[in-house]
């Protein structure tokens, strides 16, 4: 009895918590700047957070800042949200002075609470000189680390070590596919090529099979190309 008095006694106290949904190092499809990398967002009740460092690759000077007019953007809808406030990053025109190659500047950017169904958003600073912007960051971990997954598979098959590569588009295709990815794919098209290389017909047309029956984006995109490719 008395378990179940203090479970119900926790109920407001846990209801009350804000719970965020965060994002380590989330993938960006496209970027400006090549120094400067998102390591973490966080997406709250009431405000989203995004954690940057940038850099210093410059031997003598070097400089950074961040406009006033930034904002986050639904990659596939409307909605735009703008900067509330920054924190370690002086606002231009003022600028933080890099001291040595090599230095790092980390700093923060909030912005309004977003909806947890939005899976891509874009970052984008509206400005007149050096303008960064972030376009298509991933707001999913699981398929986040798909993709890395796919990139040492991909890596691996331009070496000529296909058997090693295998299990990287494998894993790619496990579970569920959450989020509309050409990885997807690209995975089953090198899958079934690997195999025709390797002269392992039963595995070329159990994946085939696969790719056939499958749900992924562009779906025909691949099966004409495999066409193309080798005889299926």
């Amino acid at each position: 009895m008395r378990k179940l008095i203090l479970s119900f006694l926790l109920i407001p106290i846990l209801s009350g918590l804000t719970i965020a949904q965060i994002f380590e190092n989330p993938i960006a499809s496209k970027k400006s700047h090549p120094n400067l990398e998102i390591t973490k967002l966080e997406i709250t009740d009431t405000e989203t957070i995004i954690s940057l460092k940038v850099t210093n690759k410059i031997n003598s000077g070097g400089w950074f800042c961040a406009d006033k007019n930034i904002v986050i953007k639904n990659t596939k809808g409307l909605d735009s949200y703008d900067l509330v406030r920054s924190e370690n990053i002086p606002t231009c025109p003022d600028q933080f002075e890099f001291s040595y190659s090599g230095q790092i500047l980390e700093f923060k950017l909030y912005f309004p609470p977003i909806p947890n169904d939005i899976k891509f958003i874009d970052l984008i600073e509206n400005c007149n000189n050096a303008c960064f912007f972030f376009n298509g960051i991933i707001l999913d971990n699981d398929h986040n680390e798909k993709i890395r997954t796919f990139e040492k598979g991909f890596d691996l098959y331009h070496k000529n070590e296909f058997e090693k590569s295998i299990p990287y588009f494998e894993k790619v295709l496990s579970g569920e596919i959450m989020v509309e990815s050409h990885i997807y794919g690209l995975s089953y098209y090198y899958l079934i090529f690997i195999s025709n290389k390797l002269g392992s017909i039963e595995e070329q047309e159990k994946w085939y099979d696969k790719l056939l029956n499958s749900t992924i984006p562009d779906k025909q995109t691949f099966i004409n190309e495999l066409k193309k490719e080798i005889d299926i």
